[in-house]
């Protein structure tokens, strides 16, 4: 026995049970070093970067847009610093607990928010909670810091406008991209929750405005809380936008529209450069650029009066009088008419067997072209109209943009309408002497934008061409270097001859300083003018819509020798132009010429008596 056992290895020596044992761990012990070796030399990269991430965050750093101030450099809208909540959902351990005490502090059920956090529990990206704390929220966020795992608070910029609802509709708002624009190629570079221009010149020049976001990694704890900024890329502030509004005009014509339906719009009629643009009613912009409630946007988007649509551009109406100015000129170039054509007004005019009524009673008696057009006499222009005849009419307002969309380039233009005689279908018979005499005092087919008006008084005031309207005058990076400039565009010389202008002109003048358009005037400035009254109740039917009144409008400019500014106003359902909507001018043009000691001007004339301020 002793023999054997001296020919056996120290291991064969040992007992049976304890060889296994031996084996047993020596297996073990090559499987943990073949695992670690798969862990750090096989997935040593994979792993490290997954710990990395567990450690780093890396987080978006908003962009501020760009100002956008009025031609003087007035702020019209800029940006203010806004505190915002953001939760990372794998950080979020016990999301029924956080709800609960997150609900407590931001007034909101626990359900909704324990809600929103399980949605979102595979995300590892922060995503928005809540934004804009107040200040005793944020208080009491940091107070119950270690109670909220994955939940922070960062600074960010948000769009502001210091005067909820000025210039709304021109300046346009900013929101988040929705998911239908996500969806769409030009929207490609944007990333969920990105804020966006979505109307006016917000959206127009939102590239230029948006700048380009920069980017921190932070290092977390366990608890998903910010320990240090490791590295940071800042980012690029987007440009200035500087307009051709001038803001002391803006607020005098939003100040004169309280209260009121329409448009104002004045501009410069020798370059087109728009000094202001106002539309009725009209919206907060400040309510977008927070993430709008369902309330709010609810409210806005069935408000029957629609405050979203800029009524300067994108809505149509018959123009009424205004339109005489066309029939004036086309009966003066075709040789229809001479400023001493003379009709008689005894306040109605037979066409066969029909009655077409004058806006005075009683009538105008006998009286020229001038006189027509200060006393904005129907009866005169229902002949005036048969005379020159439609095609001649449609020709010249053509020439003078009718009939075509002004080319501004902030979104959809309305681009009205005019009679087309030899138009078959779409319930339009034959076309008719009646159909001449509705269109000739801007009624029936007649359609146009509050902007075609002004273009074409516009080039009635500067002689002759027919300018662009534009908005922005330039485009200036933070660093101050300009990298857009826009200059007046003319798109044409109307053919018409300098002395039928002329005399459009003067009736113009006449207007305000003898009829109907006399509540504009202001002491020492020779205002040019034409008011309308468009009617919008068919005849007939005014007993069954007693509360529905005619579009007021009136279209003007001045000086008249020297224009440096036209100014449009439209109130919708307002009455008679001459009443509602030339006193709204007038404000417009006091704020112009408040300054200026005196412009040449006629001889002061009695204002008329209100009877004879009608149309």
């Amino acid at each position: 026995m002793r023999s054997t056992l001296r020919h056996l290895t120290p291991v064969q020596a040992l007992p049976v049970r304890l060889r296994r044992a031996i084996l047993y761990v020596c297996i073990g012990c090559l499987v943990l070093l073949l695992r670690l070796w798969y862990l750090q030399i096989l997935e040593g990269d994979h792993y490290f970067t997954l710990s990395t991430n567990n450690r780093l965050r890396v987080r978006v750093v908003e962009a501020p847009r760009g100002f956008i101030l009025d031609r003087y450099g007035e702020v019209m809208v800029e940006n203010r610093p806004t505190f915002d909540l953001y939760a990372t959902p794998e950080d979020v351990k016990n999301p029924k607990e956080v709800g609960a005490t997150l609900a407590a502090i931001l007034n909101v059920p626990a359900a909704d928010i324990e809600a929103r956090l399980t949605e979102t529990r595979a995300r590892a990206q922060p995503f928005l909670l809540r934004k804009d704390l107040d200040e005793a929220m944020m208080v009491a966020v940091e107070e119950r810091r270690l109670d909220l795992p994955g939940i922070n608070l960062r600074i960010r910029p948000v769009r502001a406008y210091p005067i909820a609802g000025m210039a709304a509709n021109l300046l346009g708002y900013v929101s988040e991209i929705n998911q239908a624009q996500l969806q769409r190629e030009e929207y490609s570079d944007f990333r969920p929750g990105e804020s966006l221009g979505q109307s006016g010149v917000e959206r127009r020049f939102d590239a230029f405005i948006r700048g380009v976001d920069g980017g921190e990694q932070v290092e977390v704890d366990a608890r998903g809380r910010a320990l240090r900024v490791v590295s940071r890329n800042d980012p690029r502030s987007g440009s200035n936008v500087y307009l051709t509004i001038d803001r002391r005009i803006q607020e005098a014509a939003e100040a004169a529209m309280a209260g009121k339906k329409g448009a104002v719009i004045a501009m410069n009629p020798t370059t087109g450069e728009i000094l202001a643009m106002v539309s009725r009613p009209s919206f907060d912009p400040n309510l977008f650029a927070q993430r709008i409630s369902g309330e709010d946007w609810q409210r806005i988007a069935t408000d029957s009066t629609h405050p979203l649509q800029n009524r300067a551009f994108q809505a149509q109406y018959p123009p009424g009088s205004i339109f005489k100015l066309v029939v004036a000129i086309a009966g003066l170039e075709s040789g229809a008419l001479t400023p001493e054509t003379r009709f008689s007004d005894p306040g109605y005019f037979m066409l066969g067997n029909h009655k077409f009524d004058d806006w005075k009673k009683g009538g105008h008696g006998i009286l020229d072209l001038r006189g027509a057009i200060v006393n904005s006499c129907n009866v005169y222009f229902y002949q005036a109209g048969l005379r020159t005849g439609i095609d001649e009419i449609v020709r010249v307002s053509r020439l003078f943009g009718l009939g075509e969309p002004p080319g501004l380039g902030l979104g959809d233009e309305a681009k009205g309408s005019l009679p087309n005689p030899n138009a078959k279908g779409r319930g339009q018979g034959p076309w008719t002497a009646g159909n001449t005499v509705v269109s000739s005092i801007g009624q029936g087919l007649v359609v146009t934008s509050p902007m075609q008006l002004l273009v074409m008084v516009s080039a009635i005031a500067n002689g002759g061409t027919v300018y662009r309207p534009w908005v922005v005058k330039k485009i200036v990076s933070l660093s101050g270097d300009v990298l857009e400039e826009y200059e007046p565009e003319a798109i044409r010389r109307v053919d018409v001859r300098p002395e039928t202008l002329a005399f459009i002109r003067q009736a113009m003048l006449g207007v305000v300083e003898e009829g109907t358009g006399a509540r504009s005037k202001v002491p020492g400035v020779p205002i040019g003018g034409k008011t309308g009254t468009a009617q919008v109740v068919k005849k007939g039917d005014e007993k069954k819509n007693p509360d529905v009144k005619d579009h007021a409008w009136f279209v003007s400019f001045a000086p008249v020798n020297d224009p440096k500014i036209a100014v449009v106003v439209l109130v919708e359902n307002g009455g008679f132009g001459g009443l509602v909507a030339a006193p709204v001018a007038k404000a417009v043009y006091e704020a112009v010429f408040r300054d200026r000691p005196s412009v040449s001007s006629p001889a002061t004339t009695v204002e008329a008596p209100a009877s004879e301020l009608e149309d």
